[in-house]
């Protein structure tokens, strides 16, 4: 199944929410389009092959296919993944990125560029105006493009065969993480084969950020869906996400998006002005 819900369009934007459930692993056929595409994850957790490159894009990575580039997605069967595509033309890319902006990257996504992916879906579902979502987007797209640049030259040390086989262990344990939020460091490292100490290395060298960080980054944007879509339970939601109780999940959530739970909550429910 997939289903793609048109949200808005604009002066060289539009947005879109799609949703896939796969019945297979099989990749999609490819797909040429001469637009820029940054796809933002709201759940799940899916592989886009553009081009010869493979990434795995989840909450905390989205990516960006470039213009004329072939893109295919290969998604675990059975689990539904929901995304917002933003789709910008070459002139607005250019104007955000240079003259020759970057693609087929990964674009690492913290809370607060999650909430401002949720809060910009959010506006252009309750039907704000297109100068509005036009300045969200520029907004978020340039700040997701900075925050790749500040981590590219950390994450490409290395020789190539290594850092393949990184970016592959990583990338297994960014889906075990996302199956099981409560799997320690000494149980992921023993499915993947690896030690502790060497995992947690490796993960912070592929990732920019700690396992550890990593994971309440993941529980942050469940909560943010969580709490989008009502949930107002903020103590057995914290349960539900394994934090270690409603303060922790309070911390965490303020730490990652400058926001309390009950502040994202006035904020994700704000009429567009």
């Amino acid at each position: 199944m997939w289903t793609v819900t048109h949200l808005a369009a604009g002066d060289g934007f539009s947005l879109e929410r799609v949703r896939i459930r796969a019945e297979s692993e099989a990749w999609s056929p490819p797909e040429v389009t001469a637009t820029y595409r940054v796809v933002l994850v709201r759940s799940g957790a899916f592989r886009a092959r553009v081009d010869d490159q493979v990434l795995l894009a989840d909450p905390a990575l989205a990516y960006l296919g470039g213009a004329g580039q072939e893109l295919s997605i290969a998604h675990r069967p059975g689990i539904e993944d929901i995304c917002t595509a933003v789709t910008c033309s070459p002139g607005l890319m250019r104007e955000l990125a240079g003259d020759e902006p970057p693609s087929a990257v990964a674009l690492p996504v913290n809370g607060r560029l999650a909430l401002a992916h949720r809060l910009l879906a959010s506006r252009a579902g309750k039907g704000a105006d297109s100068p509005e979502l036009a300045e969200m987007v520029i907004g978020l797209v340039g700040d997701l493009l900075t925050a790749q640049a500040g981590t590219r030259q950390a994450l490409t040390r290395g020789r190539a065969a290594t850092l393949a086989r990184r970016r592959s262990l990583v990338e297994s344990v960014r889906t075990l993480i996302a199956d099981d939020l409560s799997a320690s460091l000494r149980d992921l490292a023993r499915r993947v084969g690896w030690s502790p100490y060497h995992l947690s290395r490796a993960f912070r060298q592929e990732t920019g950020v700690t396992l550890t960080a990593y994971r309440n980054r993941i529980r942050t944007m469940r909560a943010l869906e969580a709490i989008e879509a009502g949930h107002d339970d903020l103590a057995s939601l914290a349960a539900d996400l394994g934090f270690a109780d409603h303060a922790h999940l309070t911390r965490t959530i303020r730490g990652e998006c400058g926001l309390t739970p009950v502040a994202v909550r006035r904020l994700l429910a704000v009429p567009p002005s």
